[in-house]
């Protein structure tokens, strides 16, 4: 497993955002979710995170499709009544676990921080929250009749990715790479062992690379017939997500003879 532990890439502005979002997303999961087992935590989950067929119907699952979702020692009644909307947001800020959690704000403050630099405070906000809502309706269009719960900031990130593989596709970043992936950093062309211990490597690599490999591996991921309960097709419409609007900006850019996110051409 690769994993993104930091760039080479200074900022000029404080990521204010990114340090609230990351805030969020751990305060949600500790105060909210981590006190929860059980019913509760069943119930809690259904109520607020985002399912398929409750975004395209707006209509919450009816009780025999809750009760099919909840264990049998729980009541349907312990389902408050949900507001479908704003599950699509709430979503974004639900985690199934530790391991979820700390992946997801790994990769937001690697890379967030930088989109954000570019982006400005609250452009940047609002690409987080119109990314993450992209990842999740475009999952929904593709599992229309799903009645799993959808959560994660996974899709919201992804467009984060997307952004800064068109703004920095040059940046260098730091990569955990264990034995023995890392030996093929000796043949990759620009690769740089930073650090070495034996079972693992931290490898410099440049983003284009880093990024690049990590969509193909999500879509991949959705071709695969093994499930993990990983809502692969979110990832990568988030990403493309991502991409799509940072283009729309330059276009609009380009119009009023502005500088573009993307870095300018050379000859």
């Amino acid at each position: 497993m690769v994993l993104p532990v930091g760039d080479v890439n200074p900022t000029r502005r404080r990521a204010v955002v990114t340090v609230l979002l990351v805030l969020a997303n751990l305060l949600v999961y500790v105060l909210a979710q981590a006190p929860l087992a059980g019913c509760a935590e069943e119930a809690f989950i259904l109520e607020w995170a985002a399912v398929p067929r409750e975004l395209l119907s707006f209509r919450q699952l009816s009780d025999s499709q809750l009760g099919a979702l909840l264990s049998p020692s729980c009541d349907v009644g312990v389902v408050d009544d949900k507001n479908v909307v704003v599950s699509a947001f709430s979503a974004m800020f639900l985690h199934g676990n530790l391991a979820h959690l700390g992946g997801n704000l790994l990769f937001l403050w690697v890379f967030g921080n930088n989109v954000e630099d570019r982006l400005g405070h609250l452009r940047y906000l609002l690409f987080y929250v119109v990314g993450g809502l992209a990842a999740t309706y475009a999952f929904a269009l593709l599992n229309p009749d799903s009645t799993v719960p959808l959560l994660g900031a996974s899709g919201a990130i992804a467009a984060i990715l997307g952004a800064y593989l068109v703004m920095y596709p040059r940046a260098w970043v730091h990569t955990y790479v264990p034995f023995p992936l890392y030996v093929l950093a000796w043949i990759i062309p620009g690769a740089r062992i930073t650090a070495w211990f034996l079972i693992f490597a931290i490898v410099t690599l440049p983003a284009w690379l880093v990024l690049g490999a990590w969509f193909g591996l999500q879509v991949l991921a959705t071709r695969s017939p093994v499930t993990d309960n990983v809502a692969y097709a979110a990832h990568v419409a988030g990403f493309v997500a991502g991409i799509a609007l940072v283009l729309l900006l330059d276009r609009r850019h380009e119009r009023r003879g502005e500088p573009t996110y993307r870095p300018a051409r050379t000859r």
